[in-house]
């Protein structure tokens, strides 16, 4: 028994590196494939998603039903709530399916210990790029004003 265990953690290991290395060459938020999942967090990393300088916080999400998701968060210095290997997440977002069909979702808002963080509008434009708007999150604080520099 205590081998299954080790081989099953070993295995989700290997995928959620492989999940953070494959992006789609080309994505966008779709509001017509809304979905939820929950799950946990098995692995969270950066990368430069658009080519811009800005990393983006990707995460590996094994949902209830056991299937892993690759997750695209927002850029790191929006997103200011920690977030650790482990932790059961609620993931309202845009699901995308890659040629190689992983499951990519681009993350409209985010539940963390009863937390709700908003990163996309009703649309999915991002919060995050709405510097000089009025009313806009483009400050570089991340929702609610506690984001990192």
């Amino acid at each position: 028994m205590n081998r299954k265990k080790i081989f099953f953690s070993f295995f989700l290991l290997l995928t959620s590196i492989s999940l953070l290395a494959q992006t789609p060459s080309f994505h966008y938020f779709d509001h017509k494939k809304l979905t939820d999942i929950q799950g946990q967090v098995q692995s969270i990393g950066y990368e430069e998603v658009y080519g811009k300088k800005s990393e983006f916080l990707m995460l590996s999400i094994l949902s209830d039903d056991q299937r892993l998701f690759r997750v695209e968060v927002c850029p790191q210095w929006f997103f200011a709530t920690d977030i650790a290997v482990g932790m059961k997440i609620r993931i309202h977002g845009s699901l995308l399916q890659t040629s190689d069909d992983t499951l990519y979702l681009i993350a409209q808002e985010i539940s963390i210990k009863g937390e709700s963080i908003t990163l996309r509008d009703s649309k999915g434009f991002p919060l995050w790029s709405r510097r000089g708007q009025p009313g806009g999150h483009g400050n570089r604080k991340g929702p609610g004003g506690r984001g990192k520099r």
